[in-house]
């Protein structure tokens, strides 16, 4: 698969601006500031309609926009091609081939993205909520049940917790509300028991390879034992109403749940060191991206997006880093100085100055 197109209009700092991929190789080239990262945001959020950078789509509109608008077409090894479009505004509106498209599930999924990012490491050493938020978009990306599942479990939990804040015991509307949290959040915490252990045999493999120090490696996942069983989720829900009542917010489920990545049984989140913890977090997204080759059978469909993530590694990491990431569809690169190991023979190059792109 490779992405031929990008059009970006009031998306950052970019005005508008219009990009063709003709490789399945691609630079983008600038100093720090000038919205090489957006473009691989732009790239991110068509794939999964999520941001590796904010929550917030009100931050993705140029200053003083009312909207954004981006969209790209790609092209199957088939040679059939397609178009994903989303336009932003006050309401967000999705389309696949001109044609309008109502639920977020039947639009992601068509590209598969892996991001290799500057920021990476805080998902092994940083707060709980970088964690699970790694966990969902990688289990999202490749299991469509888990991200409906967390669709439904996500409206419901932002219900249950506006009556809570509010404090009103409004016991039927509740349990309206904890039906769906346990049906949902049972499946979520089943889903992610799947998938955790497939990612650790998968990183155990790569450490051997690629930093053997860290080889003694697990993921421990921590969660509340109720919430496996939809019976027993509920019953510790009801238990709990009181509490959340006094607390405004609900107190129990997936969405406090959290991870470990442990070497020799020491929680690098405590007791890895800095280096320690970007190999992990580097090793975790090849990882992510290994599995999406198990689970799919190809990385056909897979789109890598680097941004300057392995400029720090020295020259044989950033050479297996290289070899491994090129069995994608496709990479995008985005660099302030393109390492010389990163200079490929056949590629796109754009230099990206403050919002404008110009063919390198």
């Amino acid at each position: 698969m490779i992405i031929e197109d990008l059009k970006l209009e009031n998306f950052r700092i970019f005005d508008r601006s219009e990009l063709h991929f003709a490789s399945d190789a691609v630079f983008f080239e600038g100093k720090n500031g000038q919205g090489k990262t957006s473009l691989l945001e732009a790239i991110f959020f068509l794939a999964n309609l999520r941001s590796f950078r904010t929550l917030k789509l009100n931050e993705m509109k140029k200053i003083g926009c009312p909207f954004f608008h981006i969209s790209l077409s790609f092209r199957r090894p088939q040679g059939w091609r397609s178009m994903l479009d989303v336009n932003a505004g006050q309401v967000r509106t999705l389309s696949i081939d001109h044609v309008p498209v109502n639920k977020a599930s039947d639009f992601t999924g068509k590209i598969k993205t892996v991001a290799l990012l500057p920021d990476d490491p805080l998902i092994v050493s940083g707060t709980s909520l970088l964690r699970r938020r790694f966990f969902d978009m990688f289990i999202s990306m490749v299991d469509r049940e888990y991200f409906t599942s967390l669709q439904s479990y996500s409206q419901a939990l932002r219900s249950r917790n506006f009556i809570l804040k509010n404090r009103k015991n409004d016991r039927d509307i509740l349990l309206s509300f904890t039906s769906v949290l346990a049906e949902s959040g049972s499946n979520i915490v089943n889903i992610r028991k799947k998938y955790i252990p497939m990612l650790e045999k998968i990183m155990k493999k790569l450490f051997d390879e690629l930093y053997p120090s860290l080889s003694d490696f697990h993921i421990q996942m921590h969660y509340t034992r109720e919430s496996e069983d939809k019976t027993a989720y509920m019953e510790k829900t009801e238990r709990d109403l009181q509490r959340d009542l006094q607390r405004g917010f609900t107190s129990f489920g997936p969405h406090l749940d959290d991870f470990d990545f442990v070497s020799s049984g020491k929680s690098l989140r405590f007791f890895g060191s800095r280096g320690q913890c970007r190999m992990a977090s580097l090793i975790l997204k090849l990882a992510e991206l290994e599995a999406v080759r198990e689970l799919n059978g190809a990385l056909g469909d897979t789109v890598v997006l680097v941004d300057d993530a392995a400029a720090d590694l020295d020259k044989p990491a950033r050479e297996a880093v290289l070899e491994k990431i090129r069995q994608a569809g496709q990479c995008f690169f985005a660099f302030t100085e393109i390492p010389a190991e990163f200079l490929l023979e056949k590629s796109d190059k754009f230099i990206i100055k403050g919002g404008t792109v110009e063919n390198g």
